[in-house]
């Protein structure tokens, strides 16, 4: 998957990059009110204000929104199945299956550092456009 942004920082080999949100969210109203861009630090060399592409292979987007949003869904809905068998009482299964979702964020920010050290697994400037150069 490749997004073209605009460099808006250099410092020490890191590069702060800006991306408006997708056109294909335009018909959304789903994070209405919230802002439209994201901002992402990858490692490479581009000169300051000029828009670069960057690519993160499809298949780690599409694993990385796995773990993000279907792991804490089954852990909830594991602690919820385990909170009635244990508790046999509504409001401690919820608390049970919160909690289970809670631990699932705890342990995805280990992951989430782990995999940050993998090189396969960071986005990476596959081109430098310079600041007046037509695309």
């Amino acid at each position: 998957m490749i997004r073209t942004g605009r460099v808006v920082d250099v410092k020490d080999g890191l590069v702060n990059v800006c991306f408006n949100r997708p056109e294909a969210c335009d018909h959304c109203s789903g994070c209405a009110g919230q802002k439209h861009e994201t901002l992402v630090t990858i490692t490479g060399d581009a000169p300051l204000g000029s828009m670069v592409d960057v690519d993160m292979p499809a298949r780690q987007v599409f694993k990385a929104s796995l773990l993000a949003y279907v792991v804490p869904m089954v852990l909830l809905f594991l602690g919820l199945w385990l909170g009635t068998l244990i508790f046999k009482n509504e409001a401690l299964s919820a608390l049970f299956g919160i909690g289970c979702m809670a631990v699932s964020y705890g342990i995805l920010k280990l992951v989430e550092q782990k995999l940050q050290q993998r090189h396969n697994w960071q986005p990476h400037i596959v081109a430098v456009h310079e600041e007046g150069e037509n695309r």
